[in-house]
C-alpha cells in the first residue's frame, strides 16, 4: 500500500515538479547520455535508450510502491532535471525512523538559475509535511562543489565524511553526508520569513499529462 499522498505534482513560483512518466525517455536522454553530468553521480553515463526506458520504469515502480517519488523539473515546458526524493523508510523492527534520501542532478543548459534551490525546497516542504517524514539525509561525491553549496542552502547539517567510501571510473572518491530533521526546516523556513509549503501550491495530478 503506498504511503505517498495522492497530489504528487507541485509548483513553485517558476517550476512545475511532476513525478516521471513513461513518456519522459526522449526529454530525459540528452542528458542522462551527457558523460559530465553523470561523471560525479552514482549512476553511470546511459549508452542506449533502453536504459532510460528502465531507469523510467523503476521509479515509476518505486513511486507505486510508496517507497518514493521522482520529479522531473518543468520550466515553461521545457525540462531542466530531476530531484527525487527516494528510499523512504519508515521502520525497521522496533524502530521508527520517517527518513528518506533527497536525490537531485540539473540538465547544463539550466544551471546558475537557482532552479535547484527552488525545487529543493519545494521538496523538503513535501517531505516534512505532506510525507511526515522526521528526517531527510542527502551526500554528494567529495570536490562536488556545486553539489555541496546546493546542499548548504537547503539548511542541511555536515555530518561526516566516509573516507574512500566508493570507487567510479577506477578512482576512490570520499562520500560527504548531511541531514535535515523536520524541526530543524521548520526553523530555518521561520527564520528567513518563508511559511512552510505557504506560498506554493500543490497541482492536481489530473492537470499535469526525474545542480543548483
Amino acid at each position: 500500500m503506498s504511503e505517498l499522498p495522492a497530489q504528487l505534482a507541485l509548483r513553485t513560483p517558476r517550476l512545475l515538479l511532476r513525478p516521471l512518466q513513461a513518456s519522459d525517455v526522449d526529454i530525459l536522454w540528452p542528458d542522462v547520455a551527457d558523460p559530465e553530468i553523470s561523471r560525479l553521480m552514482a549512476w553511470d553515463t546511459h549508452e542506449t535508450k533502453e536504459q532510460t526506458v528502465t531507469f523510467v520504469e523503476n521509479e515509476i515502480a518505486r513511486r507505486e510502491g510508496g517507497k518514493g517519488v521522482t520529479w522531473a523539473i518543468m520550466e515553461e515546458g521545457r525540462f531542466c532535471g530531476i530531484i527525487s526524493l527516494i528510499g523512504i523508510q519508515r521502520s525497521h523492527r522496533g524502530l521508527t525512523y520517517d527518513k528518506a534520501e533527497l536525490a537531485y542532478w540539473m540538465s547544463r543548459s539550466c544551471q546558475r538559475r537557482g532552479f535547484m534551490t527552488e525545487a529543493g525546497l519545494r521538496v523538503l516542504d513535501f517531505a516534512f509535511r505532506d510525507v511526515g517524514l522526521h528526517k531527510v539525509y542527502v551526500s554528494h561525491f567529495a570536490g562536488n562543489e556545486a553539489s555541496r553549496a546546493l546542499i548548504r542552502r537547503l539548511g542541511f547539517r555536515y555530518v561526516g565524511t566516509q573516507v574512500e567510501e566508493f570507487q567510479k571510473a577506477g578512482i576512490w572518491h570520499d562520500h560527504i553526508m548531511y541531514e535535515l530533521l523536520a524541526r530543524e526546516h521548520q526553523a530555518l523556513a521561520s527564520r528567513h520569513g518563508r511559511a512552510v509549503a505557504g506560498s506554493v501550491r500543490t497541482v492536481p495530478s489530473k492537470a499535469m499529462e526525474y545542480g543548483e
